[in-house]
């Protein structure tokens, strides 16, 4: 499919079942209520702790049925999935879980980085010598500056930038795998598939890796404008919260979902 096709499908998707789509709106709205009702002043340590448990609850079964609404986009499945509660729960934490290892990963390999290059050192002598200097009396950012030598400040600058040039780069490579692995989680149902990283680069090169990046960035822009449109609903005294929350959000996940579904349909 083209990008103009992926995105007409995923604005028809969420509302080709009125009652599904419904059902739907509930569970976001329920998954929402431990961060809603302390705004309108609704303030009970039991109940919040309740609710703060149902909302992981339900978390993870909105998280297992987007996978399932993924899936029926590579599949060329035009209906809303059917609710399944409990193994929509089971597929929403291995998805969760999934979604971590692709963060943990390049975190890890950032955090190495910047002890190698001298970034965690370089920064505790710049604190201890600011420390220092303030307590000898120094009373601005220049003077405090004046105290750190020279090459502390090279190294930290290097270091800083090397760094940040590492976790850009990791950032936008993991996150394309990371898409990647969770529609082939969403496709063959094992996590370990997820995590075979030769055949998510391959399913990545069959798509083509320009057209990953600009219709996920066209899918994104589109998610922005439709969460500026929750703001605005939410000027709206007192619903426009909930109409936000209720309508927006199910029709923003449905959406973004069903798009990337779409876009690795030509991976089967």
């Amino acid at each position: 499919m083209n990008l103009r096709e992926i995105i007409i499908d995923a604005i028809k998707y969420p509302i080709g079942d009125t009652r599904k789509f419904l059902i739907f709106c509930a569970l976001i709205s329920l998954m929402s209520l431990s961060t809603i009702l302390p705004s309108y002043g609704f303030n009970n340590d039991t109940v919040s702790i309740i609710l703060s448990i149902v909302t992981l609850i339900v978390m993870f079964i909105v998280l297992g049925y987007l996978v399932e609404v993924m899936k029926g986009g590579t599949e060329g499945d035009d209906a809303l999935p059917d609710f399944d509660y409990v193994k929509q729960f089971i597929i929403g934490i291995k998805a969760f879980i999934l979604d971590m290892i692709y963060f943990i990963i390049p975190a890890v390999i950032v955090i190495i980085v910047a002890s190698v290059t001298g970034l965690f050192t370089s920064l505790t002598k710049i604190v201890y010598a600011s420390i220092g200097a303030v307590d000898n009396g120094a009373s601005n950012f220049t003077m405090i500056m004046a105290t750190i030598p020279q090459s502390t400040m090279t190294t930290f600058t290097n270091a800083l930038t090397v760094t940040l040039i590492v976790a850009i780069i990791l950032f936008v490579l993991f996150s394309l795998m990371a898409v990647t692995a969770l529609v082939r989680f969403a496709r063959l149902g094992s996590g370990i598939e997820g995590l075979r990283f030769r055949e998510i680069l391959n399913d990545m090169s069959k798509v083509g890796f320009v057209k990953i990046i600009v219709t996920l960035i066209v899918i994104y822009i589109i998610v922005v404008a439709l969460t500026v449109v929750i703001g605005l609903i939410g000027l709206i005294p007192d619903i426009g919260v909930f109409i936000g929350i209720f309508v927006v959000v199910p029709f923003i996940l449905l959406f973004l979902y069903r798009a990337i579904g779409l876009l690795y349909a030509d991976t089967q």
